[in-house]
């Protein structure tokens, strides 16, 4: 509290909370580790008042702690709404969160232990006037928080679910799931890249595009705005007039090799740098002018170029996902961009939202009961 008696800062508030600590007496655990929990998607099924369907993304800032997590109602209907996470249940009032309508929208008051005395295991009373569950982790886990970071850190089968799936199946179909998840996050780029075209005309998007990818391939190089327009430029003047046009008859050779060295003809960019931007921004909108004007050879050279596309430089976010799921027998490089974009669409959309357990790469054993949707 404030001098004042008021609450502190949003901002400040946010700060002690992600320190809290409990200590029971032999050993101390962060309130961090407590939301790492849920949004691995391993805290025990009995826990949960309602079947989970996805334990949703980390909170930033002020507000709460979890958003998006998505139950199954009684009813059958989803269930859509934040989950507020303290390692005790009145952390609720202490923290300031019972007035302030930021947490309105919580569905669940996770904790570690209700120290509430007579009132544990009623609703936690929302600044709105609603109520909603107050759960506690700790009696699901015997209260030792030992089995709380042994779940964190590495899942209740003794490795990580993608590392399980990974040494039951054949090596070969582990990279097919992944290079699947590529094609899916390419199919994504050329939805985006269609509707850029909408917005902005075809040259229009091509400009942004090329923009964007020249921004996010720049690497540890210092390059000042001036000089990222004069490189679009130059690869867009080498093209010539009919860019549309050009950029078609390239693809059609089906060969990476032909379409990267068109966009080098200005003699810029390097050629580490011209594949990233035919990935990002040749690829998507020749895919997306293919199905717009019903261009069936355009669509089935983009497609094999897709898959043909050489691997981007390693993305350092996917080197744990990389170990876990083929270790680092091989070079990625030798595998494509489709099994490097698959990495990250994998990590976008499961490791990075608590579907640890349910993503495609999984193992499909039942994992003690912990964290399988319901």
């Amino acid at each position: 509290m404030t001098s004042g008696g008021t609450s502190p800062a949003p901002a400040r508030r946010r700060l002690c909370e992600d320190q809290a600590s409990y200590d029971t007496g032999q050993s101390t655990f962060a309130e961090a580790e407590l939301v790492a929990l849920w949004l691995l998607g391993r805290v025990p099924e009995s826990v949960a008042p309602w079947p989970l369907l996805r334990a949703g993304r980390a909170g930033r800032g002020a507000g709460p702690d979890v958003r998006e997590a998505v139950f199954r109602d009684p009813s059958g209907v989803p269930l859509t709404g934040d989950v507020e996470v303290h390692l005790r249940a009145s952390d609720y009032v202490r923290h300031g969160h019972a007035s302030d309508p930021a947490y309105d929208g919580v569905v669940l008051h996770l904790v570690w232990e209700d120290d509430r005395g007579t009132l544990a295991g009623t609703p936690t009373r929302l600044a709105g006037g609603g109520l909603v569950p107050t759960v506690a982790v700790a009696p699901a886990l015997g209260g030792d928080p030992g089995r709380l970071r042994r779940l964190v850190r590495r899942g209740p089968s003794g490795t990580e679910p993608c590392g399980a799936g990974a040494a039951e199946r054949d090596h070969d179909t582990t990279l097919e799931i992944v290079r699947a998840e590529g094609r899916r996050r390419a199919a994504e780029r050329a939805w985006r890249a269609a509707r850029l075209v909408e917005l902005r005309g075809w040259d229009g998007a091509w400009a942004e595009l090329l923009v964007r990818s020249l921004r996010s391939s720049a690497g540890r190089r210092t390059e000042s705005q001036t000089e990222r327009d004069g490189l679009a430029t130059a690869v867009t003047g080498g093209l010539g007039d009919r860019l549309a046009t050009e950029l078609r008859q390239l693809a059609l050779e089906q060969q990476p090799g032909v379409l990267i060295d068109g966009l080098r003809r200005s003699g810029q960019p390097g050629r580490a740098r011209a594949t990233e931007i035919g990935w990002n921004a040749a690829l998507p909108l020749l895919a997306a002018g293919a199905a717009a004007y019903g261009d069936t050879e355009l669509a089935r050279a983009v497609a094999i170029l897709i898959d043909r596309w050489p691997a981007p430089r390693p993305y350092g976010r996917t080197e744990a996902l990389q170990r876990l799921i083929v270790g680092d027998d091989e070079p990625r490089t030798g595998r494509g961009a489709l099994y490097a974009q698959g990495l990250l669409h994998v990590q976008d959309l499961w490791c990075e939202r608590g579907g640890c357990g349910v993503c495609p790469l999984s193992a499909e054993a039942d994992l003690a009961g912990v964290g399988r949707p319901g």
